[in-house]
């Protein structure tokens, strides 16, 4: 508004009222009171400027509707008819799910909504919930007991990963035999103790009773052995340590060596690896089997600590562990927490790693700098292999996701860079580390059964 139009509305709101007379208007409206003309005006400003509003809003959503794709347009007039006319309902919350799921660009990247991405937070910290395990379905076969993590309540009831999971049942009750699906419903539902029914047998009349609870739990990921004694995460340690002692020590191994397993790189494992290998260190050991099969990686941060204990020949103090190279050509360089190698082991020290195509990503980074540094060459590598199978390697994820916030409160899990090896800049994607680059190839079962073949193998090759 001008100052010309400051005026007149100043001047119109502050006119005098006039009583009310009776006049003669000539033709062109003389002699109409003055507050009528101001009024009349004033109405024809406030309709103009209602009518400038509404051009503007309309401009403005037709600027905002033609500035969105049409596929997207499309897209949405699609999702309006389907909730609308289809002859029966739909579960539009079915449809956005699958929706989500088709415009992941890569395995790796993944949709997930506030209460997911609360839950996978948590349990980033250690803090799980249910039983912890993971079921496998075979063909023509029991149910395969695919994970255990450690300090769970199925570790603590006493399940074991490649135990033939046949059913379950409330305590006190026969055995309801079932498929993966039953099985994980029902565990599901309960509230209070139950049981599976497992072994290492065939045979569901061999089964045995495990009888547990679900609960809030904290997650363990390492485990210390020797051959003397063993050590692993448990809630209620004495003195308030993070580990406990096991009673599982690890015959075969010769007094110099330990075996340490490394499950995931998530929750407290940076802390838990640091205990076990201050025990190492106590008990003065010097040579170290360091098991990461099955390890599908986890957070970066974890890696920077745990590779602290591998980077041999180098004087730096916080060396390159690993980069990330992003689409533009940018470079992101994650160094390690200290260099720690000298404290714990010599220069003549052994060690030797286990893998399969379960070791992915930051496990693979951690081998990637234990071989970029010297702490290992490839012959110090077993892989697992199928029997007759002319090659091995490890998994092959060289890729790294970040998490993107919506203004919805979703996460969007996204695959936005390639990994790299510290020294040699080797990205091992879709490839892994191979057999035929010099590692060894041990014939073993995927899941270990009442004896762990691979295990037993290289223990007896490192031992002898």
């Amino acid at each position: 508004m001008d100052k010309e139009e400051e005026e007149l509305w100043d001047d119109g709101n502050k006119e005098t009222p006039q009583p009310a007379r009776e006049t003669q208007p000539s033709a062109k409206g003389e002699g109409a009171p003055v507050g009528k003309k101001h009024w009349v005006r004033n109405v024809c400003m406030i309709v103009l400027a209602l009518v400038i509003a509404g051009v503007g809003a309309v401009a403005g959503w037709l600027g905002a509707y033609y500035s969105v794709d049409p596929r997207m347009r499309e897209l949405q007039w699609l999702l309006d008819a389907l909730e609308t006319q289809h002859y029966k309902e739909v579960d539009l919350d079915e449809v956005y799910d699958a929706l989500y799921d088709a415009v992941m660009p890569d395995i790796f990247s993944a949709y997930y909504t506030e209460e997911e991405y609360a839950l996978i937070v948590e349990e980033s910290q250690g803090t799980n919930r249910g039983i912890g395990i993971s079921v496998v379905q075979q063909t023509d076969a029991p149910a395969l007991v695919y994970t255990v993590v450690e300090n769970s309540p199925a570790q603590r009831a006493g399940l074991k990963k490649g135990m033939y999971l046949f059913g379950c049942s409330a305590v006190g009750e026969a055995m309801r035999e079932g498929g993966a699906d039953e099985i994980m419903a029902f565990i599901d539902a309960q509230e209070g103790d139950f049981c599976l029914w497992a072994g290492y047998e065939k045979d569901a009349a061999q089964a045995s009773p495990y009888t547990m609870r679900r609960e809030v739990y904290n997650a363990g990921y390492c485990v210390y052995r020797d051959s003397e004694v063993s050590y692993a995460r448990r809630d209620g340690a004495a003195d308030g340590a993070l580990l406990a002692e096991t009673g599982d020590p690890l015959a075969g191994l010769d007094e110099d060596t330990a075996y340490i397993r490394l499950d995931g790189f998530d929750g407290q494992c940076a802390d838990e690896f640091a205990a076990c290998m201050d025990v190492f260190k106590a008990r003065g050991k010097t040579d170290l089997i360091l098991d990461l099969r099955g390890n599908g990686g986890g957070y970066l941060n974890d890696l920077q600590h745990i590779a602290s204990f591998f980077t041999k020949d180098t004087g730096e103090a916080e060396p390159v562990v690993a980069y990330a190279e992003y689409r533009s050509g940018t470079r992101f360089y994650y160094t390690a927490a200290g260099n720690w190698y000298d404290d714990y082991f010599t220069e003549s020290s052994e060690i030797t790693v286990l893998a399969d195509d379960g070791s992915a990503s930051a496990s693979e980074c951690l081998i990637g700098a234990m071989i970029d540094y010297g702490a290992i060459g490839y012959e110090d590598i077993y892989l697992r292999k199928d029997e007759g199978a002319t090659d091995c390697s490890t998994y092959g994820k060289g890729v790294m996701q970040a998490m993107l916030p919506s203004p919805q409160g979703g996460v969007f899990q996204l695959t936005v860079a390639r990994i790299f090896w510290p020294v040699s800049g080797k990205c091992i994607h879709e490839r892994g580390v191979r057999e035929s680059d010099g590692a060894n190839g041990v014939v073993a079962p995927y899941l270990p059964g009442e004896a762990d073949v691979m295990l037993g193998s290289v223990v007896a090759a490192v031992c002898p």
